[in-house]
């Protein structure tokens, strides 16, 4: 009886689960698209295009990674003046990025 007992529950988590699964809003399974559509730069154009934000971060930190030998203090902070989710520019950003061998 006991066991019959936690086979049903088994059976019956298991079918709650995959009806949530099944359920979930196609944005959360998504890439989260850039909020930019007008690049001035071709590693954020061709990563955006590639996987959405996450990938354009993910860019972004790799080359700040090289660009960290030429200017040791470097970070997001220093190009941008906020963050997600729209990565706005310091007036400076653009160029400094360029300075430092961005594309």
């Amino acid at each position: 009886m006991v066991r019959t007992a936690v086979v049903s529950f088994a059976l019956s988590l298991g079918a709650i689960l995959a009806a949530v699964s099944m359920s979930a809003p196609q944005e959360a399974i998504a890439a989260k698209a850039c909020k930019r559509t007008a690049f001035e730069t071709k590693l954020v154009a061709d990563a955006c295009a590639k996987g959405g934000q996450g990938e354009a971060k993910k860019a972004m930190k790799a080359w700040m990674k090289k660009a960290k030998k030429q200017e040791a203090k470097l970070e997001c902070g220093s190009c941008h003046s906020k963050l997600a989710p729209g990565y706005d520019l310091k007036p400076d950003g653009l160029q400094k990025f360029k300075d430092l061998g961005g594309k």
